[in-house]
């Protein structure tokens, strides 16, 4: 099985965008996460946008991947800003709860609404599951 990752880093004024591609595990999440500290460190951008709209996998090592950035981001005093990622990534974000750590932007307004719409509807239906009938 291949595994493949690459991305691109573009910097513009005080903002990073980094659009990463492909498959984001344990094969490929330390030389993605090389690539992105290494402009980091040599931009020092206030932003760091991170194009997750072509991701095609993430396991665990991607989501240790976007919150090593967040801590890098912010040792630099910047931000973190995950962007579009698929419902499939946006689902694993939200269920290890890092949606509530970090900023999760849509360039999409009506896919975001449709995202935001189901995140709502499966955290009320968990709320609901607890509850007993009386």
């Amino acid at each position: 099985m291949t595994h493949k990752a690459d991305l691109v880093c573009d910097t513009a004024g005080e903002q990073m965008l980094v659009r990463v591609r492909g498959e984001i595990d344990h094969h490929t999440a330390a030389d993605i996460r090389n690539g992105i500290d290494g402009a980091l460190f040599e931009k020092r951008p206030r932003r760091l946008i991170m194009d997750m709209s072509a991701v095609t996998f993430m396991d665990s090592s991607g989501l240790g991947l976007i919150m090593g950035r967040l801590s890098v981001i912010r040792q630099l005093g910047g931000e973190l800003v995950v962007q579009d990622p698929s419902e499939a990534i946006s689902r694993i974000i939200t269920l290890a709860g890092m949606e509530r750590a970090i900023d999760i932007r849509y360039t999409d307004g009506e896919r975001r609404t449709q995202q935001k719409t189901a995140a709502r509807r499966r955290r009320k239906a968990s709320r609901t599951e607890g509850k007993v009938a009386k």
